[in-house]
């Protein structure tokens, strides 16, 4: 493995000191993003996410997604999209510290006891981003199941 510059190890050390924090507000955020959406329970989506990805998904098919609101749903799309791979999977949130890898330095999804492949992780914000890149008539749920067939042939 090669060495880290400074820079990348500033980055890294930076984000080791803030994983905790964004790891606690994670799930205030979801309930608070289900409780705008109306739903009757909004803890829900911390305790079983599968339950509400038809509600997130009937929600976002025909948002228009402005420069203005980008990163508030990005935020909370990617956090739900992670906190449902690490349901669905028996996997983890971690910061990826493997230099020149795919998702190096990003907060990712990994260590999948449930799937074929337990090395395989996901950046659920990518995954978020390429989402939102999407005309209205998206759906969630097909680009969930696509990531899924990632982490499953991975």
């Amino acid at each position: 493995m090669r060495e880290l510059t400074q820079e990348e190890k500033a980055t890294r050390d930076r984000m080791r000191e803030q994983f905790d924090f964004f790891l606690e507000e994670r799930m205030p955020l979801l309930a608070d993003f289900m409780e705008r959406l109306g739903f009757n329970d909004p803890t829900l989506i911390v305790m079983d996410p599968e339950e509400c990805l038809q509600t997130i998904d009937h929600f976002m098919k025909d948002q228009i997604v402005g420069s203005d609101d980008r990163i508030w749903i990005l935020t909370r799309i990617g956090c739900y999209i992670g906190d449902l791979l690490v349901h669905r999977f028996g996997g983890c949130w971690f910061l990826n510290e493997i230099p020149d890898s795919r998702y190096f330095l990003r907060y990712v999804v990994g260590m999948f006891t449930g799937a074929r492949n337990q090395s395989a992780m996901v950046d659920p914000f990518y995954v978020a981003d390429v989402y939102l890149c999407e005309p209205p008539g998206r759906s969630l749920s097909n680009f969930v199941e696509e990531t899924v067939r990632e982490i499953e042939t991975a």
